[in-house]
């Protein structure tokens, strides 16, 4: 019996031992839970290389995560299937990334004969890049109907339009936008080269669609060694992408996959459900052309 005592006041010493953290490695307490300094100095790795921030934000940053993370455990939030699901998809992506970082490595650094030769093949990026200023509309793509279509071939200008949301109780968000041929798709820019200035045109992009005006056109080329650091960048992406997409196919060949229920033709409704999607229409032609994807969110 004493034996028995004895074990049980050890195990319980012994716990509380365990269970306390040295004041040294606790940056802050959330109702008795403490944030480490091992879990600070890991969301500092995370930011980005030249982007301002203290460390005291981001404690402040680890402490409202917390906040939140114990309420929704009290709700019982981890409980819920959707929020189970979501973080089994999150651990397949997160294990399936590391595989393929520990397979391929990082990639080779590109030659600088690779990168004159991707800044030569791509003059629109690069040496002749050009901004296009413009002035937008934005509204809900189920709003863009036949009458504001022909409204915006009629019109000659973007105020016209305007007046004419206004008076058919259109809701639109105005704004105006720099954009340059380096971010845009080359279908868009083609598109934009043609359009007069000041012509309206529309471009539709998924749920909403931009009624625009192009302001002015100016060039604004970037020398190879201004452009040096995004093309070395995108190439070394560009062959870990290749890598990766390597290795799927490596171990497709050593494995056994069957399409089940028709879901080998899967590819082809979703082919025609992106081609329909990237059909955005431009006014001020006899027919709405297809300039492949939309204005809004291409980058500055």
């Amino acid at each position: 019996m004493c034996v028995l005592t004895m074990s049980v006041m050890l195990v319980a010493c012994g716990g509380d031992k365990e269970g306390s953290k040295p004041a040294g490695q606790s940056m802050a307490r959330v109702n008795g839970e403490d944030i480490t300094v091992h879990q600070l100095n890991a969301e500092l790795e995370r930011i980005p290389a030249g982007q301002p921030v203290s460390r005291k934000d981001v404690l402040d940053g680890l402490i409202g995560r917390q906040l939140l993370l114990q309420q929704a455990k009290k709700e019982k939030a981890d409980r819920d299937p959707r929020v189970l699901q979501a973080i089994e998809r999150s651990k397949e992506q997160i294990l399936a990334q590391h595989y393929l970082q520990a397979k391929i490595g990082k990639p080779a650094r590109p030659s600088e004969a690779e990168i004159g030769k991707f800044y030569e093949d791509n003059p629109v990026m690069f040496a002749q890049r050009k901004l296009f200023d413009t002035r937008e509309l934005t509204i809900a793509t189920r709003d863009l109907s036949v009458e504001l279509i022909q409204k915006m071939e009629a019109a000659r200008s973007l105020d016209e339009v305007e007046r004419w949301l206004d008076a058919h109780g259109v809701k639109y968000v105005p704004a105006q936008a720099i954009r340059n041929s380096a971010e845009l798709p080359p279908q868009l820019v083609e598109m934009l080269e043609r359009i007069p200035t000041g012509k309206p045109f529309t471009v539709r992009q998924g749920e909403q669609s931009q009624l625009a005006v192009l302001q002015d056109v100016r060039s604004s080329p970037l020398t190879l060694a201004m452009a040096r650091p995004r093309i070395e960048q995108y190439l070394q992406l560009r062959k870990s992408r290749e890598a990766g997409e390597a290795e799927i196919a490596r171990l497709r060949t050593e494995s056994k996959v069957e399409y089940l229920n028709g879901s080998e033709q899967l590819d082809q409704v979703q082919d025609g459900k992106e081609k329909a999607a990237a059909m955005p229409q431009a006014a001020g032609a006899d027919q709405a052309k297809d300039v492949g994807h939309g204005v809004t969110g291409l980058g500055k």
